[in-house]
This record gives C-alpha cells, sequence and structure tokens, in this order.
C-alpha cells in the first residue's frame, strides 16, 4: 500500500540544522565564529599536514573552506614532501646531503609529490612478469635502448650489433657488422669481424650508427636507417682513410652528444678527431712516450661544445687539450689551435717493495672531463684494484691544478664509478660508486677542495651476495646489479628496496662462476639488465584498486586448469582404472579358481554338471546292483541327516494299490527310518567306484537318490521361477579329494502338474530294467505328493521295467566314457 511522506516543518528543519553544526560552530549575533580545533597556527597545522600522503590531502581540502586554503598553499605540498622523502622536519632546514639526490621535475610541489607518490607505489606493487632474451650469442660489451621498443647490443668478439625488441623479446633477423656486407641473413658465425677492437652505439630518432674501432687501427662507422624496420632496414659502413689510421689497436671511442665529431685513442699513443659523417680525421695529437717507449691512451673523453679533450695515458698520466674556436665549426681543421696540458698520475707513488708484483697495478676505468668555469676545467677520473677516484680542477690559462680524492679505505676498492652531473642550475653533482663487498657511496661532487679524502654523503649496503657490478640512476629509482646477477630497486630519495630481480642467467654448473649484471638501463618506466649474453626487460604497469583482484579471480576461475593438466589427469584415470581392473582379475582368480578348474575339467570331458551327476548316479546303481546280487545289505549306503523337516507317513497298503513293489532294499531302508523317526532327506552314500569326480553346487534338477528301481529322471524337478511356486534347490556342497565325496541331498517340490519327462531326458538318462519287486512293501517317503505324482512314478517304473537291461547300453556310449575317464585319469584330474 503507498505511504505518506513524512512531512516537517520549516522550524524543525532550522532546529535540526543548527544542532548539527553547533558541535563545529557557534553562532553569536549572526557571526560564524571558528571552533578550537581551527584556531591553532598555521605553523602547527602544516606540521601535521606534512605527515599525510597525497590521497589524505586531496581528501582533507574538501572538507573545510580554511583546510582547503591551506592545501592548495604549495609550501604545504613542500614540507609534506620533504618530511616524507628526504626525512627533514616541518621545522628543520634543509641539509644538502639529504637534497643532494633531489632532480624536481615538475612544476610545482603538488605534482612532484604526486607523481612521485604513485611511481613508488607502481614501482612497488606492479605485478608485470620480466622479459629475458639473447640477441647475441657472446658476452654483450655494450648497449643501447633506442626506444621502449628497440634495443642494440653489440659483440665484440664477433663484431656484430643485434637489434631486439625488449618488450616482446623478439631478435629481429640481421645483424650489423663492421664489414659492410649488409644484414645479412642473421649467422653470427659465417658473417662477423673478428679484428673489432671498441664499439660504440648511438641513434638519431629511426637511424642507428655504430662507431667500431679495429685492432689495425682502423676506424669506420655504420649507419642504418629505419633499424627497427624488419624489412625497410638498410646499413651503410664508411671506413676512414689508410693515411688516418691509427698505428696501432684503437683502445678507446668516445662519443659526444651534443656534436656530430668523436674522439678516438689508440695503442700508438695519440687521440685523433674524427667527423661523424664522412669518418675524416680533423685533428691527431703527437705521439707519447715513456722512455722512447709508446705510452698507449687507454680511456679518451671530450667536451667538444667547450673545446676539450682528455686522455689518460697506460702511466697513469693524463693529457688535457683545450681550444678558444668551437670545435663545431665547419671550417676547424687546424691541430694548432689546442694547448695540451699534462697532469701527473693522481695516485701516490709508495715506496717499492719485492711483494708489488703480486699486487695488480691501477688501471683507469672511467675519464670524464667538463667545464668548471669560465677559466678552469673539471676531470674525473676512477681507477680499477683502488679505493679512490679523483676530482682534477685545471687552471686553463696558467696549467695549475687541484687534486681531491673520493673515497673511504674501509669499505674496500671501488668496482665501479658513475658520474651523474647537474643539467639544471638548481640541481646538484653527486657520484655514485659500488665497491667489492656490496656497499654504495654518494658522493657531492662540489665539494670544496682539501688534503683530506672525502667520504660520501651517504652509504648503505646494496648486496650481500658481491660485488656492485652496474649502477643506473634516474630521478625516481636507483638501480644496482651485483656480481652474482641480482638487481635491486631502490627508491632515489629514501633510498629504501622497491624491487628485487634474480639473475637472469641459468644457474651456472659446478666450478664456473655466475654471470654478474654488467649494464643496467633504465628509461622512464623500462627496466633493462645486461647479464653475459641475456638480457632481462621489465615495465612498471598499472596498480590494480581493490575489487581488481576479484575480477581476476573471477577470469581465472573461467579456465581454472592449467595447460597439459586435463592431459595428466587423463593419463593418471587410465593407470587407476588399469590397476584396479588387475586388483579385481586376481582376486577373481584367487576366489573362483578352483571353481574353474573343475568346469575347465568338466569341459575337457565333454560333460555338464547334470550329466556329471547323472553319470555318478548310474554308477552308484550299478554298484548296488552287484551288492543286490551278492545278498549283501550295506546299511551305510544312505545316511540319514534329518534336521529340519519330519516325514509324512503313507500306509503301505495305499501304495500297493497305486503301484508295484519296491525292492526288498528299499524295505529295509524304510524299517531303518522308522527306528529312526528323524531326518527327512536321505543323502545318497560316497561311491567306491569312483573317488574323484567333483560337483560344483550349480541349481539344475537332478535325482534325489542313487536306488536302481528309481530313475535319476523319473522325479521331475521344478526349476527356478516356474509358474507352480516350488521351491527353490538348495546348493551342494563342494568336497575336496582328500575326503569322502558326499552328494548332498537336493530338496525340490515336486509340481502337481504331469509334465512330460521325456523332454528332460540327457545321453545318460538311458533306461534300465528294473528287477521285480515284492509286493506290499513301503517306500521313501516325501514331504508332498498327491495322486498326479504317484501315478506319474508308476507310469515311470512301468517304463523302466519294459527297457533293457544295463548290459543292453549303446556300446558305442560306454566306450566313450570309458575313454574320457581313461584321459581324466591320466592328467591326474579323476
Amino acid at each position: 500500500m503507498p505511504i505518506r511522506s513524512i512531512d516537517t516543518s520549516r522550524e524543525d528543519k532550522l532546529t535540526a540544522k543548527a544542532t548539527l553544526i553547533s558541535s563545529y560552530q557557534e553562532s553569536q549575533h549572526g557571526i560564524v565564529q571558528s571552533t578550537s580545533l581551527l584556531d591553532i597556527p598555521a605553523e602547527s597545522l602544516t606540521h601535521i599536514t606534512s605527515f599525510l600522503s597525497p590521497p589524505s590531502l586531496l581528501a582533507l581540502s574538501r572538507t573545510n573552506r580554511r583546510l582547503n586554503e591551506h592545501i592548495n598553499d604549495d609550501n604545504t605540498w613542500y614540507r609534506a614532501f620533504i618530511n616524507q622523502f628526504l626525512g627533514i622536519g616541518p621545522e628543520n632546514d634543509l641539509e644538502n646531503e639529504k637534497i643532494l639526490l633531489l632532480r624536481k621535475s615538475e612544476g610545482t610541489w603538488r605534482k612532484e609529490f604526486i607523481m612521485r607518490h604513485n611511481l613508488r607505489r607502481r614501482w612497488e606493487r606492479s605485478r608485470n612478469g620480466t622479459i629475458t632474451h639473447s640477441p647475441q650469442d657472446t658476452t654483450i660489451d655494450g648497449v643501447h635502448l633506442m626506444s621502449e621498443s628497440g634495443l642494440l647490443t653489440c659483440s665484440i668478439q664477433y663484431g656484430v650489433v643485434a637489434r631486439s625488441l625488449p618488450l616482446s623479446g623478439k631478435v629481429l633477423k640481421g645483424y650489423l657488422d663492421a664489414a659492410g656486407t649488409g644484414l645479412g641473413i642473421g649467422n653470427p658465425n659465417v658473417e662477423f669481424t673478428p679484428n673489432v677492437s671498441t664499439c660504440r652505439l648511438t641513434s638519431d630518432g629511426g637511424t642507428a650508427r655504430a662507431f667500431w674501432g679495429k685492432r689495425n687501427g682502423e676506424v669506420a662507422v655504420t649507419t642504418a636507417a629505419r633499424v627497427m624496420d624488419p624489412r625497410g632496414a638498410s646499413s651503410k659502413l664508411v671506413r676512414c682513410k689508410v693515411e688516418d689510421h691509427h698505428d696501432g689497436a684503437v683502445n678507446e671511442i668516445a662519443l659526444d652528444p651534443v656534436v656530430s665529431r668523436f674522439v678516438s685513442g689508440g695503442a700508438d699513443g695519440q687521440v685523433k678527431l674524427w667527423d661523424t659523417k664522412t669518418v675524416v680525421c680533423l685533428w691527431s695529437s703527437d705521439k707519447q712516450l715513456q722512455s722512447l717507449v709508446v705510452d698507449p691512451f687507454l680511456k679518451v673523453s671530450s667536451a667538444l661544445a667547450d673545446g676539450i679533450i682528455a686522455g689518460a695515458l697506460h702511466s697513469g698520466d693524463i693529457l688535457l687539450w683545450t681550444s678558444s674556436r668551437q670545435v663545431y665549426s665547419d671550417d676547424f681543421s687546424s691541430p694548432a689551435l689546442f694547448a695540451r696540458h699534462r697532469i701527473v698520475s693522481p695516485i701516490p707513488k709508495a715506496q717499492s717493495s719485492p711483494q708489488d708484483i703480486f699486487i695488480p697495478k691501477p688501471r683507469p676505468t672511467v675519464l670524464c672531463v667538463r667545464r668548471h668555469s669560465q677559466t678552469t676545467a673539471a676531470l674525473l677520473i676512477g681507477y680499477s684494484d683502488h679505493p679512490f677516484f679523483y676530482r682534477v680542477v685545471v687552471d686553463l690559462t696558467s696549467g695549475k691544478y687541484e687534486t681531491t680524492a673520493f673515497g673511504d679505505p674501509s669499505f674496500g676498492y671501488n668496482s665501479i664509478v658513475e658520474p651523474f652531473f647537474a643539467a639544471q642550475p638548481d640541481d646538484y653533482s653527486f657520484i655514485i660508486t659500488g665497491d667489492l663487498q656490496g656497499s654504495v657511496g654518494i658522493y657531492d661532487w662540489d665539494t670544496p677542495q682539501t688534503s683530506s679524502p672525502v667520504v660520501p654523503a651517504r652509504r648503505f649496503e646494496a648486496h650481500e651476495d658481491g660485488a656492485v657490478t652496474a649502477l643506473a640512476w634516474s630521478s625516481v629509482v636507483l638501480a644496482t646489479g651485483s656480481a652474482r646477477g641480482t638487481t635491486t630497486v631502490w627508491d632515489a630519495l629514501t633510498l629504501e628496496p622497491l624491487r628485487l630481480f634474480s639473475s637472469p642467467v641459468p644457474r651456472a654448473a659446478p666450478g664456473r662462476e655466475f654471470g654478474g649484471v654488467s649494464r643496467i638501463v633504465i628509461e622512464q618506466e623500462l627496466l633493462v639488465i645486461i647479464a653475459d649474453n641475456r638480457v632481462m626487460s621489465w615495465k612498471v604497469g598499472q596498480v590494480h584498486h581493490r575489487e581488481a583482484p576479484h575480477k581476476v579471480k573471477h577470469a581465472r576461475a573461467r579456465n581454472p586448469i592449467p595447460k597439459g593438466q586435463q592431459r595428466y589427469d587423463l593419463h593418471r584415470v587410465i593407470k587407476e582404472s588399469k590397476r584396479e581392473l588387475e586388483q579385481e582379475n586376481a582376486y577373481a582368480r584367487r576366489t573362483m579358481g578352483r571353481e574353474r578348474e573343475q568346469r575347465s575339467t568338466l569341459n575337457m570331458l565333454g560333460l555338464s554338471e547334470s550329466e556329471a551327476i547323472e553319470y555318478v548316479l548310474m554308477l552308484s546303481r550299478e554298484e548296488e546292483q552287484h551288492r543286490r546280487v551278492s545278498h549283501t545289505i550295506d546299511e551305510g549306503v544312505f545316511e540319514g541327516d534329518f534336521e529340519d523337516e519330519t516325514f509324512l507317513p503313507v500306509a503301505s497298503s495305499s501304495l500297493t494299490s497305486h503301484g508295484p513293489a519296491l525292492p526288498a532294499s528299499n524295505q529295509s531302508f524304510l524299517s531303518l527310518l522308522d527306528d529312526r523317526h528323524a531326518r527327512t532327506y536321505p543323502r545318497a552314500a560316497r561311491p567306491t567306484t569312483n573317488e574323484k569326480v567333483q560337483v560344483s553346487p550349480v541349481f539344475v534338477p537332478e535325482p534325489m537318490e542313487a536306488g536302481i528301481t528309481i530313475s535319476p529322471l523319473r522325479i521331475p524337478a521344478s526349476l527356478p521361477g516356474s509358474s507352480t511356486g516350488a521351491r527353490s534347490l538348495p546348493d551342494m556342497a563342494r568336497s575336496t579329494s582328500s575326503s569322502f565325496e558326499h552328494f548332498p541331498s537336493i530338496s525340490s517340490s515336486i509340481s502337481s502338474s504331469t509334465s512330460s519327462l521325456e523332454h528332460n531326458r540327457s545321453a545318460w538318462s538311458t533306461t534300465l530294467r528294473s528287477p521285480p519287486s515284492s509286493p506290499n512293501v513301503g517306500t521313501p517317503i516325501l514331504r508332498t505328493s498327491s495322486a498326479s505324482t504317484e501315478n506319474n512314478d508308476r507310469q515311470s517304473e512301468e517304463k523302466l521295467r519294459a527297457t533293457p537291461d544295463l548290459d543292453e547300453m549303446d556300446a558305442d556310449l560306454k566306450f566313450a566314457i570309458e575313454l574320457s575317464l581313461a584321459e581324466a585319469r591320466s592328467r591326474g584330474e579323476v
């Protein structure tokens, strides 16, 4: 039924509204005043909000106008950002070592805080899987990421550059080689350049360039337009002139990202400046000799936009060339424009000892040069098997320089040194190092010059399983790789671990070294890890909300069976079925073995069970006839075993009037029954003529006794299920060959119907001639009888008297029986 809505008056509504607000605000003289919660100072409110996450701050801004104004202030987001990411309290001043890694990428601190919060959450909780592929057959010596859909890897051993798709793991057919044969068919065993000593990769849009330095001093550049196009890619190789070759192997090539020039340093003690397009030598330095022996260059670096070229010699000294003219101008060709400055090795020389031959000599592993001021240049040089790296500030006008050591000898030798210079005036430049003990140190590059070594501003233990062999940093994350192949991603500001990646290289065999991480590349949200000849890529994915896992569960429920599980279950069910069948067959063989043996014996004799019983009864009648002839009465022929039934006495005179008299043996049997007055069914005694015949208990009609005057086919036994409603026949007990074989009494109801006996006769139901019996004798008593039954008995007895004697049995049938019995005895079955 419709319900009427409850109406309230306007006065009640105003009262209720005033009551609701009264807990937060008080109204006096029409002016709304704030409660004590909003009366706190702005500094205290800033302190409270500095511990809230961006979603909480945005939710708080929607609750109150004053709180909305407070949240909209960019200083609130700034204080919350530095408190949660840098660990600087709202009331504390900014510390230089804590903001050393900060690189602001957004215009406001609100956007910066929200962006970093979302990115960190995605790096931590992303469920994307890694993709691993092997673009090279040998160790990867160089890598360049063109974009998220293109990766270039080079192999110095084969002198080829492979192209692959990092997010799908597909390796494109064909290689960029240093021989100029084109992309080829992609077989590095056929298309390779074995004399390559160094290689550097770069790209400009869809065009890739590979800079080759060879052992014979040749320098070449391979340019491939549309390099990631599987069909339209083409490569072009440009070699330098023969007169521009180095006199020895090319040890190092340094690319300049600003100008189209590059620098090479060789084993001949020379540094050459080249044009990228034409590979023409623009400038060459003098050969460096040490005691009349060539001192090769091991590392070179350049800042061609500032007119600076640097090279590190094998002896440890550093040479610096500077020019006042623009190196990247088209008319630059004169080597006289460069001024040279020589810097002595910054490694202090210690007193030599005989044990120094066993200590490896430090070799330069990194060299970087950049403009420090208008009149100075700064160089960074790091060494292997050495705990320090050095900063050398050179005065370009006077040639003087100052050296500053960075490092902590208590943490072991440095295994990798990576510089990260500031790109914006407000940013800081810093150096990240990794040592052999798995620790990472962060140094401030702009630290004032001191005579003592500069310790790291921040240090933490990155890996416990080996040395730090690779480093990569972005404004969001820091990635470190170990010598055991593992990679850990850290937050770039808080240095908290975000993610751990296992080694992309399969587990090494016993006695072999693990493939350590050689390079790590971070490009926005893509992480590329290089270890040995394998590349593992991982991209940051979207983080699902709370309802997303339910959707994933429903999607998985549609196909819960993994691949191959159905086939495995099918084979398992087949095996279980076969096992059950074998168990059933074994049980059947154990329980029904004797019965089967008996049936097989009867089948071999060509007899059925009923025929075997008739044959045994025939033998018993023959034995009874022999006993009668010898006038001996065997009182043990029938053994009374009457337990449940009683006799129905019948007068002997009634029998004499209905049929002929029974023989004297039957009379003696009746007298024996009259004396005992118990038992119902007569049981046939064990025959002495055949002791090895066994009968299985089968429900078939059979005679009730073995007398000579009663034929086994004289009494018709009713079968189960007949219309006469007769009782079923009980089972016969099975006897063994070692004990007496008794023929149990078979209870059968004699039907009142006058069925013909001729249909039930078998091959053994040959009628026998019975001798005349004396009249007025008793007959064995049955449980139930009728006049029709007695008539049938008299007719069958008359037929028996009319039949010939046993001696007139068919000779052929008797001969067959004897043969079958002889065969059974020979087998030991009878």
